[in-house]
């Protein structure tokens, strides 16, 4: 695999990685505002397998991040072939340099910006996935939308 097909795969990792993200933020928001109108006010039952259901979805998403994890570490590991080679150009040391701290960026103590950006996502999964876990059995809901009766009014 050229430096350029590499390149192009890592780019399109970041496509892969902010659609992800965006997954994840419609799911949540559904689940949130599904929560406030319907899931709140139903019964346990009914809200465990609701949020059996989103665990599911966001299980899926897990695995799909994981598989695109791993993909990205061994196209990283093919720009260092290509930089014990010889064969690296500038782009490459740019791409190389996002994925280890000792060829660019030295942030929060040896921590490269990749390292940053999965910490960040795992971290935020799991803390989304609690807060679900809270809104879902612990929160008492009171919906937004209060029931209004309509009155009948005589004929003049």
């Amino acid at each position: 695999m050229s430096e350029g097909e590499v390149i192009e795969q890592l780019v399109e990792f970041t496509a892969i990685l902010l659609a992800g993200v965006s997954v994840l933020f419609t799911v949540v928001s559904a689940y949130v505002v599904a929560l406030n109108y319907f899931i709140g006010e139903a019964n346990l039952l009914a809200r465990a397998l609701t949020f059996v259901f989103v665990s599911l979805i966001l299980g899926m998403l897990v695995f799909v991040m994981m598989g695109a994890q791993v993909t990205q570490i061994g196209l990283v590991d093919r720009l260092v072939e290509l930089e014990q080679a010889g064969e690296l150009t500038a782009a490459g040391h740019a791409a190389l340099a996002n994925a280890r701290p000792e060829n660019g960026f030295d942030i929060m103590g040896q921590r490269s910006i990749d390292d940053i950006v999965r910490l960040c996502i795992w971290s935020g999964l799991g803390f989304i996935y609690i807060a679900l876990a809270y809104l879902t059995f612990v929160h008492r809901w009171r919906p937004d939308v209060y029931r209004v009766a309509l009155q009948k009014q005589g004929m003049p």
